[in-house]
């Protein structure tokens, strides 16, 4: 099981280990920021949905972000913080820095870095053990984690196939575009599908690695099950999947009301559950948060 050296353990549930990661490279909330938070966010979360038009009109990135919720074009705008689109004067500026380093905004970016830390670690330790890894990212999006750790990785003498799979066409043009960074020894392949039919693309060798994150939180516990369950079973021996769910946080109402962007939102303890209802044994599962505690990453080895 790869764990992450700044890492405390937080709780346990069920034998499984919950850990905030305290790597300083993370986003955070100064003292100043998380008092302004106790009196901000509650009115940020009652405004009407009328005030939507208002923070259209603050800033272009803003208004992509509403119009494009849930997709990679959103995500994508939240990882450049907003920089998408520049600020035409002082009140834009602002607007940009207020939008764009709320909570769940430096969320996203925190889970992006996080997620990065884990397939690199994970990777790392299978290039210690076999000659060839298959890797696998389910609705891939943009696929930014993915190939940006296997772009900083300085691995020459294994072989690594890598899979994106989504059913976003536009997704998958973007994640070739970000994918010619990559050094050509890595064998890619892009398939436009949905999550559940993954296991049709691998007919010999499974998977090593599977990374499955944000799609989970835009479905119900059953269907979550079915696809856990189908992921361990398609993993090959001791194979890893890596996924991730927001959870309840203080900005949720404003993000689903204003934003427009409507989640299911699952703590620990849920993600604990839905993978030993999948198959996983407890003591194979460990969950990381990032500070904010706003996204929780599921590490399940087969």
């Amino acid at each position: 099981m790869v764990l992450l050296l700044n890492s405390s353990v937080a709780k346990e549930y069920k034998g499984v280990k919950i850990f905030i990661d305290e790597d300083m490279n993370y986003e955070i909330n100064n003292f100043l920021k998380r008092f302004v938070n106790l009196l901000l966010v509650p009115v940020l979360n009652h405004l009407p949905k009328k005030f939507q038009r208002f923070v259209k009109k603050t800033h272009k990135s803003a208004e992509e972000v509403i119009e494009y919720a849930t997709t990679h074009k959103a995500i994508e705008i939240l990882y450049k913080k907003g920089a998408t689109h520049a600020s035409r004067n002082r009140a834009q500026k602002f607007m940009q820095e207020f939008w764009f380093h709320t909570n769940n905004a430096k969320a996203v970016r925190n889970r992006l870095k996080l997620v990065e830390k884990v397939l690199r670690r994970t990777i790392t330790s299978l290039t210690a053990l076999q000659k060839r890894i298959n890797i696998l990212s389910i609705a891939s999006g943009s696929a930014r984690a993915v190939i940006e750790t296997l772009s900083s990785l300085n691995i020459s003498n294994k072989k690594i196939s890598v899979k994106f799979l989504d059913k976003s066409t536009e997704a998958i043009a973007y994640s070739k575009e970000l994918a010619n960074k990559l050094p050509r020894r890595y064998e890619t392949e892009w398939i436009t599908d949905t999550a559940s039919n993954f296991p049709r693309y691998y007919r010999h060798e499974k998977p090593d690695i599977i990374e499955m994150v944000g799609l989970m939180d835009y479905f119900h516990d059953p269907w979550v099950i079915r696809i856990l369950a189908s992921i361990r079973e398609n993993l090959s021996d001791k194979g890893t999947l890596i996924t991730a769910n927001i959870m309840p946080n203080m900005e949720q109402g404003f993000v689903s009301n204003i934003v427009g962007w409507k989640m299911i939102y699952r703590t620990p303890e849920d993600l604990a559950d839905l993978a030993l209802a999948a198959g996983f044994d407890r003591d194979k599962v460990r969950i990381v948060c990032e500070p904010l505690k706003i996204h929780a990453v599921l590490i399940a080895k087969k």
